[in-house]
Protein backbone atom coordinates (compact mmCIF):
# COMPACT_ATOMS: atom_id res chain seq x y z
CA UNK A 1 0.00 0.00 0.00
CA UNK A 2 2.77 2.41 0.92
CA UNK A 3 4.76 1.54 -2.18
CA UNK A 4 1.63 2.06 -4.33
CA UNK A 5 1.06 5.46 -2.76
CA UNK A 6 4.67 6.35 -3.30
CA UNK A 7 4.38 5.49 -7.00
CA UNK A 8 1.22 7.57 -7.31
CA UNK A 9 2.70 10.57 -5.57
CA UNK A 10 6.09 10.40 -7.29
CA UNK A 11 6.89 13.31 -9.55
CA UNK A 12 6.94 12.35 -13.28
CA UNK A 13 10.35 12.60 -14.75
CA UNK A 14 12.33 11.70 -11.64
CA UNK A 15 12.73 8.06 -12.65
CA UNK A 16 12.67 8.69 -16.43
CA UNK A 17 14.00 11.31 -18.76
CA UNK A 18 12.09 14.55 -18.45
CA UNK A 19 11.23 16.87 -21.32
CA UNK A 20 14.21 19.08 -20.46
CA UNK A 21 16.58 16.14 -20.39
CA UNK A 22 15.32 15.09 -23.82
CA UNK A 23 16.10 18.49 -25.30
CA UNK A 24 19.48 18.52 -23.55
CA UNK A 25 20.38 15.12 -25.01
CA UNK A 26 19.23 16.20 -28.47
CA UNK A 27 21.32 19.35 -28.16
CA UNK A 28 24.41 17.36 -27.13
CA UNK A 29 23.83 14.93 -30.01
CA UNK A 30 23.56 17.80 -32.49
CA UNK A 31 26.70 19.34 -31.04
CA UNK A 32 28.54 16.04 -31.43
CA UNK A 33 27.50 15.73 -35.07
CA UNK A 34 28.52 19.33 -35.70
CA UNK A 35 31.96 18.72 -34.17
CA UNK A 36 32.35 15.56 -36.25
CA UNK A 37 31.50 17.48 -39.44
CA UNK A 38 33.97 20.20 -38.46
CA UNK A 39 36.72 17.63 -37.90
CA UNK A 40 35.96 16.01 -41.26
CA UNK A 41 36.08 19.42 -42.93
CA UNK A 42 39.47 20.21 -41.34
CA UNK A 43 40.83 16.85 -42.49
CA UNK A 44 39.67 17.59 -46.03
CA UNK A 45 41.31 21.01 -45.93
CA UNK A 46 44.58 19.56 -44.65
CA UNK A 47 44.63 16.87 -47.34
CA UNK A 48 43.90 19.34 -50.15
CA UNK A 49 46.53 21.85 -49.03
CA UNK A 50 49.18 19.15 -48.56
CA UNK A 51 48.48 17.88 -52.07
CA UNK A 52 48.53 21.43 -53.46
CA UNK A 53 51.86 22.18 -51.79
CA UNK A 54 53.46 18.97 -53.02
CA UNK A 55 52.31 19.46 -56.62
CA UNK A 56 53.27 23.14 -56.75
CA UNK A 57 56.66 22.38 -55.21
CA UNK A 58 57.23 19.74 -57.86
CA UNK A 59 55.96 21.99 -60.67
CA UNK A 60 58.69 24.54 -59.92
CA UNK A 61 61.40 22.07 -60.90
CA UNK A 62 59.35 20.80 -63.81
CA UNK A 63 59.45 24.33 -65.23
CA UNK A 64 63.13 24.76 -64.46
CA UNK A 65 64.01 21.46 -66.14
CA UNK A 66 62.07 22.44 -69.24
CA UNK A 67 63.66 25.87 -69.54
CA UNK A 68 67.25 24.57 -69.37
CA UNK A 69 66.65 21.55 -71.63
CA UNK A 70 68.74 21.22 -74.73
CA UNK A 71 68.19 18.82 -77.61
CA UNK A 72 65.59 16.85 -75.64
CA UNK A 73 63.29 19.90 -75.31
CA UNK A 74 60.57 18.63 -77.67
CA UNK A 75 60.30 15.23 -76.01
CA UNK A 76 60.42 16.77 -72.55
CA UNK A 77 57.77 19.33 -73.48
CA UNK A 78 55.31 16.66 -74.66
CA UNK A 79 55.91 14.47 -71.62
CA UNK A 80 55.60 17.33 -69.13
CA UNK A 81 52.41 18.51 -70.80
CA UNK A 82 50.72 15.18 -70.05
CA UNK A 83 52.40 15.07 -66.65
CA UNK A 84 50.96 18.44 -65.63
CA UNK A 85 47.57 17.53 -67.08
CA UNK A 86 47.34 14.39 -64.94
CA UNK A 87 48.46 16.25 -61.82
CA UNK A 88 45.93 19.01 -62.55
CA UNK A 89 43.15 16.44 -62.88
CA UNK A 90 44.12 14.87 -59.55
CA UNK A 91 44.28 18.18 -57.74
CA UNK A 92 41.10 19.48 -59.38
CA UNK A 93 39.18 16.36 -58.36
CA UNK A 94 40.12 16.80 -54.70
CA UNK A 95 39.34 20.52 -54.76
CA UNK A 96 35.95 19.89 -56.40
CA UNK A 97 35.01 17.21 -53.85
CA UNK A 98 35.68 19.51 -50.91
CA UNK A 99 32.68 21.28 -49.35
CA UNK A 100 33.92 24.86 -49.30
CA UNK A 101 32.08 27.24 -46.96
CA UNK A 102 30.75 30.54 -48.24
CA UNK A 103 33.56 32.46 -46.52
CA UNK A 104 36.17 30.50 -48.53
CA UNK A 105 34.40 30.35 -51.89
CA UNK A 106 37.39 31.95 -53.66
CA UNK A 107 39.95 29.52 -52.21
CA UNK A 108 39.56 26.78 -54.89
CA UNK A 109 39.95 29.40 -57.62
CA UNK A 110 43.13 30.70 -56.01
CA UNK A 111 44.49 27.17 -55.65
CA UNK A 112 43.81 26.44 -59.32
CA UNK A 113 45.43 29.74 -60.31
CA UNK A 114 48.51 28.97 -58.21
CA UNK A 115 48.91 25.58 -59.89
CA UNK A 116 48.42 27.11 -63.34
CA UNK A 117 51.01 29.86 -62.87
CA UNK A 118 53.71 27.89 -61.06
CA UNK A 119 55.27 26.14 -64.06
CA UNK A 120 55.26 29.17 -66.40
CA UNK A 121 56.87 31.32 -63.70
CA UNK A 122 59.47 28.60 -63.10
CA UNK A 123 60.15 28.46 -66.86
CA UNK A 124 60.69 32.23 -66.89
CA UNK A 125 63.08 31.96 -63.95
CA UNK A 126 64.91 29.10 -65.65
CA UNK A 127 65.34 31.14 -68.84
CA UNK A 128 66.82 33.97 -66.77
CA UNK A 129 69.39 31.74 -65.08
CA UNK A 130 69.94 29.41 -68.02
CA UNK A 131 73.52 30.46 -68.67
CA UNK A 132 74.55 30.16 -65.02
CA UNK A 133 72.56 26.98 -64.30
CA UNK A 134 74.32 23.81 -65.40
CA UNK A 135 71.88 20.86 -65.20
CA UNK A 136 74.56 18.21 -64.74
CA UNK A 137 76.68 20.09 -62.21
CA UNK A 138 77.14 18.97 -58.63
CA UNK A 139 75.25 21.94 -57.23
CA UNK A 140 72.30 21.42 -59.59
CA UNK A 141 72.08 17.71 -58.83
CA UNK A 142 72.12 18.29 -55.06
CA UNK A 143 69.43 20.99 -55.32
CA UNK A 144 67.22 18.82 -57.54
CA UNK A 145 67.72 15.80 -55.30
CA UNK A 146 66.81 17.61 -52.08
CA UNK A 147 63.73 19.38 -53.41
CA UNK A 148 62.51 16.38 -55.42
CA UNK A 149 62.82 14.26 -52.27
CA UNK A 150 60.67 16.69 -50.30
CA UNK A 151 58.09 16.83 -53.07
CA UNK A 152 58.00 13.06 -53.59
CA UNK A 153 57.66 12.48 -49.85
CA UNK A 154 54.62 14.75 -49.71
CA UNK A 155 53.04 13.07 -52.76
CA UNK A 156 53.75 9.56 -51.43
CA UNK A 157 52.14 10.49 -48.11
CA UNK A 158 49.10 11.88 -49.94
CA UNK A 159 48.81 8.76 -52.09
CA UNK A 160 49.21 6.22 -49.27
CA UNK A 161 47.36 7.97 -46.43
CA UNK A 162 44.78 10.20 -48.08
CA UNK A 163 43.98 8.11 -51.16
CA UNK A 164 44.64 4.42 -50.45
CA UNK A 165 43.77 4.47 -46.74
CA UNK A 166 41.18 7.21 -46.37
CA UNK A 167 39.37 7.20 -49.71
CA UNK A 168 39.41 3.43 -50.29
CA UNK A 169 39.22 1.74 -46.89
CA UNK A 170 36.88 4.17 -45.11
CA UNK A 171 34.78 5.45 -48.01
CA UNK A 172 31.05 4.64 -48.09
CA UNK A 173 31.32 4.03 -51.84
CA UNK A 174 33.20 0.78 -51.22
CA UNK A 175 30.83 -0.63 -48.61
CA UNK A 176 28.03 -3.08 -49.23
CA UNK A 177 27.76 -6.32 -51.20
CA UNK A 178 29.92 -5.17 -54.14
CA UNK A 179 32.27 -3.04 -52.03
CA UNK A 180 35.28 -5.33 -52.30
CA UNK A 181 34.87 -5.64 -56.08
CA UNK A 182 34.69 -1.87 -56.48
CA UNK A 183 37.70 -1.37 -54.22
CA UNK A 184 39.84 -3.85 -56.16
CA UNK A 185 38.80 -2.18 -59.42
CA UNK A 186 39.77 1.21 -58.00
CA UNK A 187 43.14 -0.16 -56.89
CA UNK A 188 43.75 -1.62 -60.35
CA UNK A 189 42.94 1.69 -62.05
CA UNK A 190 45.19 3.53 -59.58
CA UNK A 191 48.06 1.12 -60.33
CA UNK A 192 47.56 1.69 -64.08
CA UNK A 193 47.78 5.43 -63.52
CA UNK A 194 50.92 5.02 -61.40
CA UNK A 195 52.49 2.85 -64.11
CA UNK A 196 51.69 5.47 -66.74
CA UNK A 197 53.26 8.22 -64.62
CA UNK A 198 56.33 6.04 -64.06
CA UNK A 199 56.60 5.56 -67.82
CA UNK A 200 56.42 9.31 -68.35
CA UNK A 201 59.06 9.72 -65.66
CA UNK A 202 61.54 7.94 -67.94
CA UNK A 203 61.75 11.12 -70.03
CA UNK A 204 60.72 13.73 -67.42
Amino acid sequence: MNSHATNLTSVPGKDHYSHENYHQDASELGKGIEEEDKEQYLNQMLAVFILEFGIIFHSVFVGLSLSVAGEEFETLFIVLTFHQMFEGLGLGTRVAETNWPESKRYTPWLMGLAFTLTSPIAVAIGIGVRHSWVPGSRRALIANGVFDSISSGILIYTGLVELMAHEFLYSNQFKGPDGLKKMLSAYFIMCCGAALMALLGKWA
